[in-house]
């Protein structure tokens, strides 16, 4: 008995065409499809326009049905706002000035009322003018007072001390 082999293969009366999407030979679309295409794409760059349109005009109703008082309230909390922030900078840079904390530094400076700041003005001062070498300790190395000074003085001191 003879074995057939099993192949997978197409035969070759099968179809075997292998398309891609967007092919420029492949084109299942004809004119009147190519046609429907575009006229969709643009109905829907014009509905995008009109939606932002609509969306602009929908904001500027809304802005403009706020109440007049509602209107001045907000504007009164935002300049309360600034006016505190202002108010605090100012106290800080009065502090600051009045310290002598340099100018770069005085973003440093944190606290809610003039003793805070200040404290902190304080703090960092100390900060700035403290030694960056350690003092020198007097009781180590030839010491400047207990000496007799020079070696000719040393010297002396010896001779005489002899004599």
């Amino acid at each position: 008995m003879p074995e057939q082999a099993i192949t997978t293969e197409p035969k070759p009366t099968e179809a075997t065409t292998d398309t891609t999407q967007g092919d420029p030979a492949d084109k299942p679309l004809g004119p009147n499809g190519e046609k429907a295409l575009a006229a969709e794409r643009s109905r829907a760059d014009t509905a995008e326009k009109a939606v932002k349109e609509y969306a602009a005009k929908i904001k500027a109703i809304e802005d403009a049905s706020l109440g007049d008082l509602e209107r001045a309230q907000k504007e009164a909390a935002e300049a309360r706002a600034e006016l505190a922030q202002i108010t605090h900078q100012n106290l800080t840079n009065s502090v600051a000035l009045a310290k002598g904390v340099p100018a770069d530094l005085v973003q440093f400076l944190t606290g809610d009322t003039a003793e805070a700041i200040s404290a902190k003005a304080d703090v960092l001062l100390s900060r700035l003018n403290a030694p960056t070498t350690p003092k020198p300790d007097p009781s180590q190395g030839a010491g400047q007072g207990g000496g007799a000074g020079s070696t000719a003085d040393s010297f002396a001191a010896f001779f005489n001390s002899q004599i």
